[in-house]
């Protein structure tokens, strides 16, 4: 549940816009600067926090993250100025950055490899289907009321949640976690926490692959919108219909990736899913513009397999480096954030220099370089397991 009000109050404002705008005299054009000033919050904050409240993840990240994103949410309905509510979205964007990496971190403690891939992928179906409920919600509660009641609504909300996790998490801590905060400064604590993260060169390959995975995605649906508005004719109306199937088959194709990637292995489903997600979003951005119901199933296809990829990628980030697990996915999180805004970025300039085949092409090509990373970091891993004296069951899963 927590990671719904994640992805609820990180797109939130996307339906708003025109009310907030007409209301505090957001500059024309600037809107969209309240998505970036979460996104970029979010991403500074999450290794942070990772690495300093590693050593009480359970009591410490998620409740007080709940608590932040609590309060952000609620002060955004009182903003009065376009300054004011870009603070307000940034200190949202710090409490998601404490919650999700929590989330994911106590996954990894509390569920055995071979059992984590469902679990996150139930994580990761909740995160989308708040894109699929939670944003049209959001967006009827500001017509019915104000766009200020939908802030206070969903910060309320927040609340309620936070209480709900301080009263249904274990109160143990893992032993794991226990170690990392015996002793130091807090200082030294979050250094050794980074040093930890990135003793392990797989590491590094993980979080270029979610940079780049991620980026696949954001690529070219940050302008699905455009894409069947300019093909086929659609209104505003018919895009969000077309998006909320796509985001609908996310969310199986997260749950079903999960129990997929437990049963054949996390890197089987990455790289047969990244292979799918490149071949689907080439075709439907090249190939099928001009056949309505083909365009349709590809993008149905397309949102299947990177959900299906994603759930199974972050199962495999939690276990390489469990010493330091809260701050890898921590700095995944942050990663995913940073290949949405740069991949974003530079859709907008290829769809202007060469329209929708380009955008496509770049989204293929990011995609299919999740395939090389993913075969390298988890042999890498398995080798380091190996060494150790100390490999787990589960990764006979992972065999060649």
């Amino acid at each position: 549940m927590c990671t719904f009000f994640v992805g609820w109050d990180s797109l939130i404002t996307v339906p708003l816009l025109p009310a907030m705008t007409g209301d505090t005299g957001i500059p024309v054009g600037l809107g969209a600067l309240l998505v970036s000033a979460y996104a970029l919050a979010y991403l500074l904050s999450a290794p942070v926090f990772g690495a300093i409240l590693a050593p009480d993840p359970v009591g410490g990240m998620i409740f007080s993250g709940m608590v932040v994103l609590g309060i952000g949410t609620a002060l955004t309905g009182l903003g009065g100025s376009f300054s004011t509510l870009l603070l307000f979205r940034a200190v949202t964007g710090i409490g998601a950055g404490m919650v999700e990496p929590g989330v994911y971190a106590l996954i990894g403690d509390r569920f055995p490899y071979e059992r984590r891939g469902r679990a996150i992928g139930l994580v990761s179906g909740m995160l989308i289907a708040s894109t699929l409920f939670g944003v049209p919600l959001g967006g009827y509660l500001a017509e019915v009321s104000t766009w200020r009641y939908t802030f206070w609504i969903i910060g309320g909300l927040a609340f309620l949640a936070s209480a709900a996790v301080y009263l249904a998490l274990p109160a143990d801590r893992p032993e794991s976690y226990s170690r990392q905060g015996a002793a130091g400064s807090a200082l030294r604590s979050t250094l050794g926490q980074f040093r930890t993260a990135f003793s392990a060169a797989s590491v590094l390959f993980a979080l270029l692959a979610t940079f780049l995975w991620y980026g696949s995605l954001q690529g070219t649906f940050a302008n699905a919108g455009i894409y069947y508005s300019r093909y086929f004719g659609f209104t505003e109306a018919q895009n969000g219909l077309v998006l909320m199937v796509a985001g609908l088959a996310s969310v199986i194709g997260s749950i079903v990736g999960g129990r997929l990637a437990d049963r054949f292995g996390k890197r089987t489903v990455v790289g047969i899913s990244s292979v799918i997600a490149a071949t689907s979003v080439f075709v439907l951005t090249s190939i099928v513009t001009g056949t309505l119901p083909a365009a349709i199933i590809v993008h149905v296809v397309w949102a299947t397999a990177f959900a299906s990829g994603f759930s199974a990628l972050t199962a495999l980030v939690s276990e390489l480096n469990p010493e330091a697990r809260g701050t890898v996915l921590a700095l995944n999180t942050s990663f995913m954030f940073a290949g949405s805004l740069v991949f974003t970025a530079a859709s907008a300039v290829l769809l202007r220099a060469g329209g929708f085949p380009l955008v496509g092409a770049l989204s293929a090509v990011a995609a299919l370089l999740v395939l090389p990373l993913t075969l390298y970091l988890i042999k890498k891993n398995v080798a380091s397991k190996s060494s150790t004296g100390t490999p787990e069951t589960s990764f006979k899963q992972e065999r060649s």
